[in-house]
């Protein structure tokens, strides 16, 4: 037995005679075929477009947030450049356009006699050019408690031109400590065949000048004081004695089993203090403390190389 062939011209030659459901399926089956094709050949390639388009929107959306960010700031960003660009011209107002090596040296003198240190030796060496600037490096050698070399290398940051510090190395020398460094300081290197302009003429007095042929601490100021015993070098500093004096400020006192203690503050923290502690890096003692002011012996050094005491006194804060 056989399977009628099934004759698809005759079927659609007589689909007008067709019943009305095989119509309408004769009629959703060429729907779905169109759709097919339709989205085979013309909504694909779109559809891949859209989804490209909508990528490139969010990129810009969030371009857009961040540069809305930075234009809300941009009044905060400009007052900060303006700080920038005044703190960057106070940096080059303190480079001078001439050599001051004479007077770099006297500085170093200075703060080294200022915290008690002995200077082995200061060697200036050959300038290094750089890209606008001359730098000239210097080697010092000293010898000191490790606290006096602390504070001299800090003295050196606060000179009112610029210096850098490098190459620090200490190694022991008995009760004392070898300092060894090398400090830079800078001038501007004026462009060749610019002219420099020569400044305002002044008339030379050679009556307010140091002598070169007599020893630099023969010429320092005196320094007012009674005469006192140098400190020990091989005494271990105190925390207070890291901050100056002039942090701090009295607030109070303590009594505690019959002894008083005076309460100074130092950057918002409060320290308790009893007769004989030390306060400051110029050696300070307590001597006595009252109800409003405690009394403090410091010593410094003079130009002969011996020690002077002065005395210096705290005041309670009223306000505290």
């Amino acid at each position: 037995m056989s399977l009628p062939r099934l004759d698809f011209s005759a079927l659609t030659y007589n689909a007008a005679t067709w019943p009305w459901p095989g119509k309408v399926l004769l009629a959703c089956a060429l729907a779905c075929l169109m759709m097919v094709v339709g989205e085979a050949w013309y909504l694909s390639p779109s559809r891949e477009r859209l989804h490209v388009v909508e990528a490139r929107e969010v990129a810009l959306q969030q371009q857009l947030a961040q540069r809305a960010d930075v234009a809300a700031s941009l009044e905060a960003r400009t007052r900060q450049f303006g700080v920038m660009e005044q703190q960057a011209a106070g940096l080059l107002g303190r480079i001078s356009g001439q050599s001051e090596v004479p007077a770099f040296l006297e500085d170093i003198t200075r703060l080294a006699a200022a915290n008690g240190l002995v200077v082995e030796g200061i060697t200036v060496l050959d300038e290094q050019p750089r890209s606008f600037l001359i730098e000239q490096p210097v080697q010092i050698g000293a010898s000191g408690v490790y606290h006096d070399l602390a504070m001299f290398v800090a003295a050196l940051g606060g000179l009112s031109r610029i210096v850098t510090v490098h190459d620090v190395a200490l190694r022991p020398d008995g009760a004392l400590l070898h300092l060894n460094l090398l400090a830079k300081t800078y001038r501007r290197d004026s462009p060749r065949g610019q002219a420099i302009d020569p400044g305002a003429r002044f008339a030379d007095d050679s009556s307010s000048r140091r002598d070169p042929f007599q020893p630099f601490a023969l010429q320092v100021e005196r320094v007012l004081g009674r005469p006192a015993l140098a400190p020990d070098p091989t005494r271990i500093r105190g925390k207070l004695e890291g901050l100056a004096t002039d942090q701090f400020e009295m607030v109070g006192t303590l009594s505690r089993g019959g002894q008083v203690f005076a309460l100074l503050r130092a950057a918002s923290e409060v320290y308790r203090l009893a007769v004989g502690d030390y306060l400051g890096p110029n050696h300070g003692r307590v001597n006595a403390i009252h109800d409003g002011h405690i009394e403090l012996v410091e010593l410094f050094p003079d130009e002969q190389g011996a020690w002077l005491e002065r005395p210096r006194t705290l005041k309670l804060n009223v306000n505290s």
